[in-house]
């Protein structure tokens, strides 16, 4: 589409201001910031004729639409400028802070039924000699519960208005109810196409409708129609992804340069792009659901921990600025942080939303400094269909540029029966399952962690879940330390959605795939509350947490704390003291649970009554306090900690899994003992553990060593960790006589004669030396235990021979052997006499 891009002269419009960043972030109301350049067709001060008697103005015109073009008779209807609502009938402030200008007319006459429609029209002004090639008009609107724009009787914009059940004949076709039924107005902006523009005066027109006869209010605002200025911006919307293993990232992002597009990479950070700069080509480049832009994927490869610095797009167009990224080294110790269903755009004030989510994010670089990536646990946005403006403000943060974010399918970011194109197109994913319809399953292996994330959008086949779930654990399960499995809608959780028949088929269906399989944390969101389970076995039963918890202070040492109190009617439970967690023992086929509260603050839910949980499903913990909320999770070789906390520190919730399965380890040497000698049984022994720091004073000893009685006895040892694993280890211990004093007079049999000193001062090459393969064994018999290097060279041939004279010693080779020990040491005197007369030693 032609984009429309000079400024119209102020003699043709009316003036206002309007805030150059609509595309990313919708700002507040009435809270414009001035973009000196633009021209305003309809602002706050336009006005409107509105119809809201109950009545359609279409009734007895040919077609439904007939009351939107430029020619139909408006003058009988009411008029003023600003925005119009109600609130139960009343003119108040609506959810998300919009208060209506003017009152419309909101329900039946003398009942509490709501009409189901609205009507509106005005005129704005356009003088086509001045738009050039690329200008545009475009518009914002604030609706609730669904609306539908049209310019000169055609249709340039619906919001909501999919499930509006309209028929094409007879009266009253325009008046059904349908639309978001949101708790707040819904932002939205549109264009309005090059060629429905005429010269001079056009007409706009709007109708809106209620979601259902009950609704509590209604609104309408357009808020701005501009004639825009449409410069390419080159590359925007950059998001850095998690790749298939720690080696690897991911990239997406949307340009209108119309080139082909690449990434460049260096080492380091730097200001500027080297160039020896890495080029990467984009794994695709396709139009995208943004009007007037395509998207970008591209994978970088084989990258070793250290700092990279980025750019995409191209020397033909643009390049974006440089962003940096950390290559962590591949340890099993790391954190991440999990964030539940921002959900941008469910206030109905997407710029609150995202506001929101800003200070989730920077709150996150304060109280999980070293945190690797962030994981969300689904709905990063509103709108069922998706909308370019939740997307972009959701990926706004430059938190996201540097900091991989990996994406999980909710079940507003899928369009009900079809993926949204926007899902697909701003996030890509590793490892995509072809099995899943939805395009929301896939898997990645990431610091001995191995992620598997379905897409519970997906229902229709649960087998091939399992199959999915069971191949990718078969081929990859062994490799790592833990297994997580994430998807949006939970079995486990406190909220609305925990009784409905949909959670009901969900747990009845996958529950039994995940207790059949070696998944150690579950992690999801969508109930818009906090959630951890009970452990659950691989009967899918709650395990007793007397058996499996106990509470530990700062320092990690068991206190004798009261477990966390039961909760009652729709309470939150009881928070532990400053510094104290609950430290959950897990069996090999036991799962914990753990459902995100919101992360933007966006959407809260209550908790509900406890009787209204299904029997086996009620929640260990959950807290609701109507604040934003964070986790940190932090995984190590033998324990996996959910740290849940509001954006100012307080903790909600703090669990550390410990998953140990190797017992300790015990290793001694064969030991000796003197008759009637001291034995201590721990002398020698080492204890080592994977999980648990162990020491001597954990051994249990059983069994004594006599040390009267000569022979070999046997102690056993026992040690066991706190999870439970024991190792028995038994040693053997032999008594035995004192050895025999040394005596030099029984050892001076046939002493070898010393060689009168200077023997062999002619520096003649010894044919015994190893530099000569004669046979002669320099030195020593054959299984002579020395550790003379002249015998490095020796073939067995060579010791053979050498010892072939009924073990005698060769004379030739013993008398070299003093003369070269004699020489050595007269050098050595030499050289400590040189030293101290240089004055290097002290004499």
């Amino acid at each position: 589409m032609t984009r429309i891009s000079r400024w119209l002269p102020a003699s043709t419009l009316t003036v206002g201001l309007v805030a150059s960043s609509l595309a990313v972030i919708a700002p507040a109301q009435a809270n414009l910031e001035v973009d000196p350049e633009s021209d305003v067709l309809i602002d706050e001060t336009t006005t409107w004729r509105y119809l809201d008697d109950g009545t359609d103005p279409a009734n007895g015109l040919p077609s439904r639409t007939d009351w939107t073009a430029p020619e139909f008779d408006d003058s009988s209807w009411d008029s003023a400028p600003g925005s119009f609502g109600a609130l139960r009938g009343e003119i108040a402030e609506l959810n998300g802070g919009y208060t209506p200008d003017n009152l419309l007319s909101q329900y039946k006459d003398s009942t509490n039924t709501n009409k189901e429609a609205f009507f509106f029209r005005s005129e704005f002004t356009v003088d086509t000699d001045e738009l050039d090639q690329d200008d545009e008009v475009n518009g914002a609107i604030l609706y609730d519960d669904a609306a539908i724009i049209y310019v000169n009787g055609k249709r340039v914009g619906g919001f909501h208005d999919e499930e509006l059940a309209f028929t094409e004949e007879g009266d009253d076709r325009n008046l059904v109810y349908g639309g978001a039924n949101a708790s707040a107005p819904r932002y939205r902006e549109f264009t309005v196409p090059e060629d429905l523009i005429e010269d001079g005066e056009n007409t706009i027109a709007v109708q809106l409708h209620n979601g259902r006869d009950n609704s509590s209010d209604l609104y309408f605002e357009l808020e701005h129609l501009t004639v825009e200025t449409n410069e390419p911006e080159g590359p925007t919307a950059m998001l850095l992804q998690m790749g298939a293993d720690p080696s690897e990232r991911r990239l997406s992002w949307l340009t209108d340069s119309g080139v082909a597009e690449s990434v460049q990479i260096a080492s380091g950070a730097v200001d500027t792009m080297p160039e020896n700069a890495t080029t990467i080509e984009t794994s695709v480049q396709d139009d995208s659901a943004h009007e007037g832009k395509q998207y970008a994927h591209a994978t970088l490869s084989a990258l070793t921990p250290g700092t990279y610095s980025y750019r995409v797009g191209s020397a033909e167009g643009t390049w974006s600025d440089i962003a940096q990224f950390e290559v962590h080294s591949n340890d099993v110790e790391h954190t991440f942080t999990l964030v539940g269903d921002p959900q941008l755009g469910s206030s109905g004030n997407l710029q609150s939303d995202g506001a929101g989510w800003q200070r989730a994010l920077d709150a996150n670089d304060q109280l999980f400094p070293e945190s690797q990536y962030i994981h969300s646990v689904g709905d990063q946005v509103e709108t069922y269909s998706g909308t370019p403006d939740e997307y972009l403000t959701f990926i706004a943060p430059q938190q996201l540029r540097s900091q991989p974010l990996m994406a999980t399918l909710g079940n507003h970011d899928y369009n009900r029966s079809s993926p949204q194109d926007l899902f697909g197109q701003h996030y890509n994913l590793p490892n995509l399952a072809d099995y899943d319809p939805t395009e929301g399953s896939y898997w990645f292996i990431y610091n001995d962690v191995l992620h598997l994330n379905i897409s519970t959008e997906f229902r229709s086949d649960y087998d091939a879940h399992r199959e999915f779930l069971e191949t990718t654990i078969a081929q990859h399960g062994d490799d790592v330390s833990w297994t997580m499995l994430t998807f949006h809608r939970p079995l486990y959780s406190g909220g609305n959605h925990s009784v409905t028949g949909t959670t009901d088929g969900i747990r009845d269906n996958l529950g039994p795939i995940i207790n059949d399989l070696d998944i150690d944390v579950v992690l999801t969101g969508h109930d818009h509350s906090y959630t951890r389970s009970y452990l659950i076995d691989g009967e899918g039963n709650q395990v007793d947490p007397a058996a499996s918890e106990v509470i530990v202070d700062a320092e990690g040492n068991v206190t004798d704390q009261e477990l966390i109190a039961d909760y009652e009617g729709t309470d939150s439970s009881q928070r532990l003291e400053d510094g104290n967690y609950v430290r959950v023992t897990s069996d090999e086929d036991e799962t914990l649970f753990v459902t995100a509260n919101s992360s933007s603050g966006s959407k809260f839910y209550n908790l509900q009554d406890v009787g209204s949980y299904r029997d086996g499903y009620v929640p260990r913990f959950r807290d609701q306090q109507r604040e934003q909320n964070i986790t940190g999770v932090e995984v190590t070789q033998c324990t996996v900690t959910t740290n849940t906390v509001e954006l100012d520190g307080t903790v909600v919730d703090k669990v550390e899994l410990l998953r140990d399965h190797t017992a300790p380890v015990i290793t001694a040497g064969a030991a000796t003992v003197e008759l009637d000698g001291e034995f201590d049984p721990l002398a020698g022994l080492e204890i080592s553990d994977d999980c648990a720091v162990l020491t001597t004073d954990d051994v249990d000893v059983d069994g004594e060593i006599d040390t009267s009685v000569l022979g070999a006895q046997t102690v056993t040892y026992r040690v066991a960790d706190e999870a439970g694993n024991e190792t028995e280890f038994e040693r053997v211990v032999t008594v035995a006589e004192a050895p025999a004093e040394d005596n030099d007079d029984d050892n001076n049999e046939d002493p070898t004669p010393i060689p009168t000193p200077g023997e062999d001062d002619d520096n003649t090459q010894d044919p015994n030396s190893n530099d000569v393969t004669d046979g002669n064994n320099v030195g020593g018999t054959d299984g002579d235990d020395s550790d003379d290097a002249n015998d490095d060279d020796l073939t067995d041939a060579d010791r053979v021979a050498d010892t072939d004279r009924d073990g005698a010693l060769a004379n030739t080779g013993a008398s070299i052997m003093w003369v070269v020990a004699i020489g050595l040491a007269a050098l050595a005197i030499g050289l400590v006499l040189f030293l101290v007369k240089r004055n290097r030693l002290t004499p």
